[in-house]
């Protein structure tokens, strides 16, 4: 598979974007999903750019990947736990964390961004993509919760998604010890437990191309 630059957000994609190739659809569902389609087709820019490298791209998630891993993982440890959240929201939260970046791309704590102006892009760029609907939703509202980190279900989906990516990590083969950074932010007593599981479980692999 070619690795392509996407030329609006120089992010690596797989292909060009699917939503171009349909400019005139009249049905809004339609059309939605050629948009988030494109998460299917981003590639989770920290592995290429920083860690796992080009050569590695076969292997590479996708922002759907993550998107998905995240919600089945949410889901996974409420049910086991009987944790007294709203389900629901959570799952929605987690499969539409991401939506931004369709248009705004995929940020790494590597690139020169601020917080407020990677909330700004992503925000206007889930603008962009929830103007294609006929009726109003709450996708908006669900991000704007997530991203201000105040509820306990946007508390939980903050720690499930660094936890996710923890264990992305683990799948890559890496030593979980390295990732200081993401394992300092899981606090959430029931990730934490699975994070150390994975520290423990993955003593002695590869240390990470750049430690964080």
């Amino acid at each position: 598979m070619d690795i392509l630059k996407d030329v609006n957000n120089n992010n690596y994609i797989k292909d060009s974007n699917p939503y171009e190739k349909f400019k005139k659809i009249d049905n809004d569902i339609l059309s939605f999903y050629m948009k988030y389609n494109q998460l299917k087709n981003i590639y989770r820019q920290g592995w290429l750019k920083v860690r796992i490298g080009l050569e590695h791209k076969d292997k590479c998630e996708s922002i759907a990947d993550h998107s998905f891993s995240v919600a089945l993982l949410a889901l996974t440890i409420i049910e086991k736990n009987k944790l007294e959240l709203d389900t629901f929201k959570c799952i929605k939260m987690a499969i539409i964390h991401e939506l931004g970046e369709i248009y705004a791309g995929d940020f790494t704590p590597y690139d020169n961004i601020t917080k407020e102006e990677k909330h700004i892009k992503e925000k206007e760029a889930i603008l962009q993509v929830l103007s294609t609907l006929d009726k109003d939703n709450d996708f908006l509202e669900l991000w704007e919760e997530f991203e201000k980190a105040e509820t306990e279900e946007a508390k939980f989906i903050k720690n499930v998604d660094q936890l996710e990516f923890l264990l992305q990590a683990c799948a890559y083969g890496y030593d979980a010890q390295y990732f200081e950074r993401s394992l300092s932010k899981i606090v959430n007593p029931y990730c934490r437990e699975i994070a150390l599981s994975a520290v423990e479980t993955t003593k002695g692999n590869k240390k990470p191309n750049v430690v964080g």
